[in-house]
């Protein structure tokens, strides 16, 4: 069980059903991620990334926003896909890959082809330094999703929610790059979903966190009596007096 801060009388170290949990920290997350919006709040360095995975995960997680601490040793492998160990090296790894966004500029000025490019490179290098124990993927979709607003790009996020058109490309070829250490299929994929930054008026209506966090446990809600509905038994179908007066 991944200790956490549902709790309740019967479990006082959080919810223990993993389905259940999702969809609470689904819940919980997608709010404080609306919360952010396209605030810029850091210097895109690891702190940066560390306050994100800290807001977005403070109401499931009391290791929000830290660093792992385990497994210790030089790799770790995650259904089959290798991240950095625990410890001094996966801290050095994460500080060099914020290090090599400041030397860049933070990626600004570049052309679409570029940045693409820049942004899959080190997209797939902080993601194998994977600097948290649950919440990785989250944390750097807004990283790099405030990270393409300031250099005059929009990172189309909704493309890759789960069930969206390029959600299982992009996880395939995160893997891809991963396991070969090339770019290329990453770029591809996130080229179809950067575009150029809106300009949004500053009056543009916005729904109140509230109003969101309502609709989002009423989606849960209807997902969750949708389940129930699906492996409840059948009724036995309604008899006729004649059939059973037949019978007796």
């Amino acid at each position: 069980m991944l200790r956490n801060k549902f709790t309740s009388p019967g479990h006082p170290y959080g919810e223990p059903d993993p389905a259940k949990l999702k969809v609470l920290e689904e819940i919980a997350t997608a709010v404080r991620i609306i919360e952010l919006g396209n605030q810029i709040t850091g210097a895109f360095d690891y702190d940066h990334m560390k306050a994100i995975h800290a807001h977005v995960f403070q109401d499931v997680y009391e290791w929000a926003g830290q660093e792992r601490v385990a497994p210790v040793g030089q790799f770790m492998t995650k259904d089959g896909h290798a991240y950095y160990g625990a410890g001094p090296s996966l801290t050095a790894a994460a500080e060099a890959e914020y290090a090599k966004l400041a030397r860049k500029s933070l990626l600004r000025g570049l052309e679409k082809s570029v940045f693409v490019s820049e942004l899959a490179e080190s997209w797939r290098e902080v993601n194998v330094v994977h600097s948290f124990r649950e919440g990785n993927t989250r944390a750097q979709f807004v990283f790099y999703s405030q990270l393409s607003r300031q250099a005059g790009y929009e990172l189309a996020t909704d493309q890759f929610a789960p069930g969206a058109a390029l959600r299982d490309e992009f996880v395939q070829a995160r893997f891809h790059g991963q396991d070969t250490g090339r770019n290329d299929r990453l770029a591809a994929v996130l080229d179809k979903a950067v575009l150029p930054a809106p300009q949004v008026p500053s009056d543009a209506p916005r729904a109140s966190i509230g109003q969101i966090r309502a609709t989002l446990q009423r989606v849960a809600a209807a997902e969750e009596a949708g389940r129930h509905e699906r492996h409840r038994a059948p009724e036995p179908e309604a008899r006729s007096r004649e059939e059973l007066g037949r019978e007796l």
